[in-house]
């Protein structure tokens, strides 16, 4: 696993801001100051890969920053790590007193949608987005509101990576096909594996993946689906918390994938 960026971090107050490097990113959400950390890369005569990366119930972006480190992994993309509020409530903090993400259209009047929908809109007109290729990666509660967001936002997404918490029937029944890395611990005691497990033939149904044409290295299994679509399944022997070696795979599994490709 390569080493987290060293760049100074700097504040997101002017264009300078969108200069290559790290920074610590404000966006005005009607009113609301949200914050983020952001990695932009060296300038390319190539628009640049985008990657959304949502932490967990409690953590923060740089917390997220730290433990998956994309920006080290795809020099080339456009990485950003944002801060959740506190209001949801979730099954380790009942009274929802720890930072995190709405799982549901309408919850906390949508703040999180709208954080998204402000960054992407800024982002795009700031730097030289490629749009066939957005991505999202989250983790748990942070990987419930990826499911959120491919389910109203995935018109303009072209792959997700869900850690340690998977899209629920009631979404994958709407979403649009787009290829997913699914990532679960067979002893995670935060989201039980026999229920992140569930979500595999359902996914399998939605992107055409016939598992009898699987290819399985270690604990990675990759099956073909329609249209150039993959379900990936990285299965572990492990708890709640994502593997060091996960950040590559999901990236290696991005690059495979654009919008308008599969």
């Amino acid at each position: 696993k390569s080493s987290p960026s060293a760049a100074p971090t700097t504040s997101l107050t002017t264009d300078r801001a969108y200069a290559p490097g790290r920074h610590d990113a404000s966006f005005d959400v009607g009113g609301t100051m949200r914050t983020a950390v952001m990695v932009v890369p060296e300038a390319s005569s190539r628009p640049a890969p985008l990657v959304f990366a949502f932490h967990g119930h409690g953590g923060t972006g740089a917390g997220m920053a730290r433990t998956s480190n994309i920006e080290g992994v795809w020099p080339d993309a456009i990485v950003v790590y944002p801060d959740g509020l506190v209001g949801h409530k979730g099954k380790t903090d009942p009274e929802g007193v720890r930072p995190g993400w709405q799982t549901g259209v309408g919850e906390s009047e949508d703040r999180d949608l709208a954080l998204y929908d402000t960054m992407l809109t800024t982002l795009q007109s700031k730097l030289p987005v490629d749009a066939d290729r957005v991505y999202l990666m989250g983790h748990s509660n942070g990987s419930a509101f990826v499911s959120l967001l491919l389910n109203q936002r995935g018109d303009a997404i072209a792959a997700t990576a869900n850690l340690s918490a998977q899209p629920p029937a009631r979404l994958l029944a709407s979403d649009p096909a787009r290829s997913m890395f699914m990532a679960m611990g067979t002893g995670d005691p935060v989201v039980p594996y026999d229920n992140q497990k569930r979500s595999i033939p359902l996914a399998e149904q939605k992107l055409g993946a016939d598992p009898n044409r699987a290819t399985v290295t270690g604990y990675l299994r990759s099956e073909p689906g329609r249209g150039g679509l993959e379900l990936a399944t990285y299965v572990y022997p492990g708890g709640h918390a994502v593997p060091p070696e996960v950040p590559q795979l999901v990236v290696d599994f991005f690059r495979r994938h654009t919008l308008s490709g599969g």
